[in-house]
């Protein structure tokens, strides 16, 4: 089958670009029990109900682990313990276990190579080497941790005491090496034999001795680690990435208590989104491969490629200075924790849609599989030379000559391009394939001399459908209840997804660098299409908009890590970064018959319509259809934005008495961006009706033809006119003349392209101030720099102007942090944040909001967004064995001048235009539950329910003046998140249920009388299974949009917007060969 040899190709072609390491780690979970501090020896230890160990003389025990969740059961005599974890592949795992209070016990799941940066703050242990050769202690012998460990020299009896986060680490001793594991709270010793002088003695390596306890357990080691955050993060680490099954960052992010995602795509934080939003990876900005939007889709990102995500929720000064909801950071892979090469292979199906006959472009490229256009579509250089000679009114011949062009010849150059661009508008129908997925990892980890040298490669394919079904789409006129255009749209998508990460680390001394590069890209092939009634004459319509859009982002990354001192206490990290954003849509093509009711009334046309054939097919429902040239045309759009960043954060511990300590931070950074977005949009034009524009079958095709012969569809046969002795071309088709048919017509503004680009220089510093682990103070300030230009035109004259934003903030915050008890912490945090209008914002081309079926245009005279934001919460970690908590935060934002989108006063067809604006102010408030519960439904303790539950209620208020406000435009009345898991860690099996809803949102807002647009709630219910088929495979089946709630939006209380998406279903089975 045609998905099937698509399929086919891509695995061939990734699989033979790769070999297979093969490599097992072992001894993945070391674990010490004591009773009341004390080691204990004898004491068994069975993992998922077998039998695996008995703790030595110093209360460890050592076992192999494999992927997934586990039970860990320590006994001895009637004391016993039982400890829950879940680990993937290459993590290891510390627990410590006191049969006599258990409330002490810790489980720390960590990857086994980790970059100093990863490891730094850590929970510290302590590790006491003996140095010897030939029995004898060797006084002075320098012993040198990885990552950041520190550098110790032996005293005369060869000891050395060494301090570091827990870990791994390779101690080099003499150019030599062996690897040491520090273990959080716990002092062990442990004896490194160098070579021996002697003569004919050789010795390959060093070797350690058994590893013993000295001392006993210190669970305050761990107390900073709970705490070590200034600010409010809620993180997902990979364990989770990997539960929730999600196939990119947008899906996995709504986990996050407080946290939406608009159009699949668009991150939102406690109501707010788009500009308030920012997002980094890893560590450096990234510019939007959406026009409308100032945040990058982060469905261009693989959730396979991620590390981690972090969403920062109250501003620090180390922060960029618009993260006023909130900063996601995303973390991709670079060091993996031992040799792998992992294939995941995913097929899935759509209710409604998958098998079903639905509009597809009639141009088909060489490469429309793998998401790229193979220039089929990309605009004729031949019609824009005819456009850009009809503009200037001359041509230039190849002698350098320029020549005026008169009518005859202006004639032709019409006729010619209009013969160019006459294929390829009306839809096709295909049935929809199943999606199909492919994803190849591998990696290694290895040594060179001293350095620790590890590579990452991943690349994933995606090839799916999605829909917008029995649609609804009105507008209303001049802000009353009576409706305007009234149309039922379908539309269909095809979406190819092809990603590729790179990451190189090289881990040497004190120092980490990594090179990160990452090409991921999206394409859309959308067809949409709609019958019904339009607003202005109230004719029937039919209609129809086709768009292939390639959003591409690709950078290169150079990141370093150093501790500066052999104490550790001083670290610097920097980057550098070149990035590309682009966005093209080659030959958007959109077209609309009319036809007075009395010939085909609306709601015959409407009841009869069939979606999943061609107009042709089903031509008698058309009566008295003509070509709407006026509404139909051909539009080129590429957008670039080129970004250079160079950022550096250096952080200084330079207060420690114990349990007090201070830290320094500072840091400064550089960006610039500059983006070229152009436009060209050509249709046809004429001054004939009648015969001329009539379309029997509602095509194109019907309209839009040349007058030749041939068997060609766009081919007709056409007779000359012969009136009083003279002979005239035939009337219809593409003409030379408006007066005898259609002639091509460029419809391009001045104001559809523009230039822009900025420069953004940030300085901060911070200080963080620990007291006796129960006090925590924050203080920083950030200073921006900000130059905006965009170069755009006047919608009215098509005269130059220019919008700036030149200015320079100070953003200070402060925070303070109390832990009143062991297990309970508030939270505290002031800060001023900006909001800034993005280069489309301020800009005045328009482009096509595929939702809405809208066109957006920017506005030149947008200012700063200026806020104030306040943070309170308490956190309560009840159960840190079970890691349940429960927290809760309120918070808010006075808001000066703020953005927001907004419908353009008009009636009928033209109401459906939006643009940018400041409102006066706005007040944000709302109140954050966040909480986890686990409970064990069976004694065996094999397995774990788990509750996730995170909700927040948001108030916003927008000043209109007069006494008036209304809620906040993109802002939701509240967001709930519930997720429900099962975990049986002896069968490797998990279910989850995952629940989300926002509640009311404003979408765009209403002026001048006109009606907010309200995106109304709904519940959306998704399935995951997961089966640890054994430790190579893993099964996972996914249900989406489980209950097919339909998307609605309202104006006024009235009907906007309505479509349903159906169901997906899914199955990934992912094999480490």
């Amino acid at each position: 089958m045609h998905f099937l040899r698509r399929y086919f190709v891509f695995a061939v072609t990734l699989l033979s670009l790769t070999s297979a390491p093969n490599a097992f780690s072992a001894n993945e979970l070391l674990i010490y029990v004591f009773d009341n501090g004390a080691p204990v020896a004898g004491a068994s230890v069975a993992i998922d109900d077998e039998a695996q160990a008995v703790t030595r003389a110093d209360g460890s025990a050592q076992v192999d682990l494999s992927e997934g969740g586990h039970v860990v059961r320590v006994a001895l005599g009637k004391l016993e313990s039982s400890v829950r974890f879940s680990r993937e592949a290459g993590q290891l795992v510390d627990i410590a276990v006191d049969l006599s209070d258990p409330s002490v016990n810790v489980t720390e799941v960590y990857s086994q190579r980790e970059t100093a940066a990863e490891r730094r703050g850590k929970a510290e242990g302590t590790i006491r080497f003996t140095v010897v050769r030939d029995n004898a202690p060797v006084a002075g012998s320098v012993v040198n941790l990885s990552a950041g460990g520190g550098v110790y020299a032996a005293d005369e009896k060869g000891m050395v005491t060494a301090v570091a986060p827990r870990g791994v680490y390779a101690a080099n001793v003499e150019g030599q090496r062996v690897d040491v594991r520090i273990f959080a709270g716990i002092t062990r010793g442990a004896t490194i034999r160098l070579p021996s002088d002697a003569v004919g003695i050789s010795v390959a390596a060093p070797q350690l001795e058994e590893v013993i306890v000295m001392g006993s357990f210190d669970p305050n080691a761990f107390e900073v680690s709970e705490r070590e955050t200034g600010n409010i993060v809620d993180t997902l680490g990979v364990e989770q990435l990997a539960r929730y099954g999600d196939s990119d960052v947008a899906a996995s992010i709504i986990r996050v208590p407080g946290v939406s995602v608009q159009n699949d795509k668009y991150v939102v934080i406690r109501g707010l989104g788009n500009r308030y939003v920012t997002a980094t990876l890893n560590g450096s900005s990234m510019p939007s491969t959406n026009p409308s939007k100032r945040t990058v889709p982060l469905d261009l990102f693989p959730s396979g490629f991620v590390n981690q995500l972090d969403v920062k929720k109250t501003f620090l000064a180390s922060m960029p200075g618009e993260s006023t909801g909130g900063n996601l950071v995303i973390n991709t892979k670079t060091f993996p924790d031992e040799a792998f090469f992992d294939v995941s292979v995913t097929m899935g199906a759509v209710s409604g849609l998958t098998g079903s006959s639905v509009g597809v472009d009639p141009i088909d490229g060489g490469f429309d599989e793998f998401g790229w256009d193979d220039g089929t579509r990309e605009e004729n250089i031949a019609i824009s030379s005819i456009a850009d000679a009809l503009r200037l009114g001359t041509v230039t011949a190849s002698n350098g000559n320029s020549y005026r062009l008169d009518a005859n010849l202006s004639g032709e150059l019409r006729r010619a391009a209009g013969l160019l661009m006459m294929d390829g508008w009306d839809p096709a129908t295909a049935n929809a394939d199943p999606e199909v997925g492919l994803g190849v990892s591998f990696g290694d980890v290895t040594y060179l001399g001293d350095a620790e040298l590890g590579y990452f490669v991943a690349g994933n394919y995606g090839n799916s459908w999605s829909q917008r079904d029995n649609g609804t789409r009105r507008t209303y006129g001049g802000g009353s209840d009576i409706v305007a255009d009234d149309f039922k749209f379908q539309s269909a998508t095809n979406n190819v997804e092809a990603s590729a990460l790179l990451s190189v680390g090289l881990a040497i001394g004190d120092s980490t660098f990594e090179w990160n590069n990452l090409v991921s890209r999206d394409t859309d092939s959308f067809v949409e299409r709609f019958v019904g009634v339009e607003g202005d004459e109230f004719r029937s319509v039919v209609g129809s908009s086709i768009q292939w859009e390639e959003r591409q982002y690709i950078s290169t990354q150079v990141l370093g890590s150093h501790f500066l001192n052999d104490s550790g206490s001083i670290f610097l990290e920097w980057q550098a970064t070149a990035s590309q954003a682009s966005r093209d849509v080659p030959d958007r093509r959109q077209s609309t018959f009319i036809a007075s009711q009395s010939q085909t009334p609306a709601d015959t046309l409407v009841a009869s319509y069939n979606f999943g054939a061609t107009n042709a097919a089903q031509a008698g429902l058309f009566q008295g259809f003509f070509y709407n040239y006026g509404s139909s045309n051909r539009r080129f759009n590429t957008l670039t934005d080129n970004n250079y960043e160079f950022s550096f954060d250096l952080s200084w511990d330079m207060y420690d008495s114990g349990d007090s300590f201070g830290v320094l931070k500072a840091g400064a950074g550089t960006i610039s961006r500059d983006r070229i977005a152009e436009a060209s949009i050509y249709g046809f034009s004429t001054v004939l009706a009648g015969g001329v524009l009539a379309a029997d079958s509602a095509s194109v095709s019907d309209v839009v033809y040349a007058c030749a012969t041939g068997e060609n569809a766009s081919v007709q046969p056409c007779q000359a006119v012969t009136s009083g002795g003279v002979t005239a071309p035939a009337i219809g088709g593409v003409s030379d003349s408006v007066t005898r048919g259609l002639t091509f017509t460029e419809s391009t503004l001045p104001s559809d392209n523009y230039e822009a680009d900025l420069t953004y220089n940030s300085a901060y510093m911070l200080y963080d101030h620990t007291v006796g682990l129960a006090w925590q103070f924050i203080a920083g300030a950030r200073y921006e720099t900000y130059e905006q230009t965009t170069e755009t035109f006047s919608s009215f004259s098509g005269q130059p102007l220019d919008s700036v934003v030149d200015e320079s903030k100070l953003l200070p915050h402060f925070g303070v942090n109390w832990s009143f008890t062991d297990t309970q912490q508030l939270r505290l945090a002031v800060s001023k944040t900006v909001a800034r209008p993005d280069f489309k914002e301020t800009a005045n081309a328009y482009y096509q909001d595929l939702e809405f079926g809208a066109q957006i245009f920017g506005n030149p005279f947008l200012e700063t967004s200026d806020i104030e934001n306040a943070d309170l919460r308490w956190e309560w970690y009840y159960d840190e064995d079970g890691d349940d908590s429960l927290s809760i935060a309120v918070f808010t934002k006075d808001i000066d001048n703020a953005i927001e989108r907004v419908v353009i006063p008009a009636s009928g067809t033209a109401a459906n235009a939006r643009t940018f604006q400041n409102a006066q102010s706005a007040e944000l408030t709302g109140i954050e539950i966040e909480g986890r519960f686990t409970f064990q439904p069976f004694n065996s303790g094999d397995s774990e329910l788990f509750i996730d539950l995170n909700a927040a209620s948001i108030e916003s208020e927008v000043d209109l003046g007069n006494g008036q406000t209304r809620a906040m435009q993109g802002q939701p009345e509240y967001t709930a998140n519930v997720i429900l898991g099962y975990d049986n860690f002896s069968t490797g099996q998990q279910l989850t249920l995952l629940f989300n809803q926002n509640g009311e949102m404003i979408a765009d807002t209403g002026i001048q009388g006109a009606a907010d647009i309200v995106l109304e709630p709904r519940m959306d219910l998704q399935l995951v299974y997961r089966w640890d088929v054994s430790d190579a495979i893993t099964m996972r089946a996914k249900i989406d949009n489980l209950l097919n709630s339909k998307f609605e939006y309202t104006q006024g209380g009235n009907l906007f917007q309505q479509y349903e998406r159906g169901s997906g279903f899914s199955v990934t089975v992912d094999w480490e060969i």
